[in-house]
């Protein structure tokens, strides 16, 4: 008699799958009633609520990360403009003091 164990496999979802299942716990669906829909254990309901809140946070703070790194470089670029404007004031007050003497 042989001892043989089956591994279960994991389920794998698509993420369009994975998309209306968030949708319908954001919209105020209950974990327990799309659980025992769609056959899918709760915890991983959860999980998949966790991580989707994460990637929206993630989201969120690189979008202010790139609002601010172009804000600073329109400031720097303005900062340049300045001092081209005052190294040429600088030439021409230079020019004139040296064509006076």
């Amino acid at each position: 008699m042989k001892d043989e164990k089956k591994s279960k496999q994991r389920r794998s979802y698509e993420p369009d799958f994975k998309a209306e299942i968030l949708k319908m716990l954001i919209s105020g669906k209950k974990v327990s009633e799309i659980s025992e829909a769609f056959g899918i254990a709760e915890n991983l309901l959860y999980r998949w609520k966790t991580l989707s809140a994460m990637k929206t946070k993630v989201k969120a703070n690189e979008s202010e990360s790139s609002s601010k790194a172009a804000a600073e470089i329109a400031k720097l670029k303005a900062e340049i403009e300045r001092l081209k404007t005052d190294l040429e004031i600088l030439k021409k007050a230079l020019g004139l003091l040296s064509s006076s003497n």
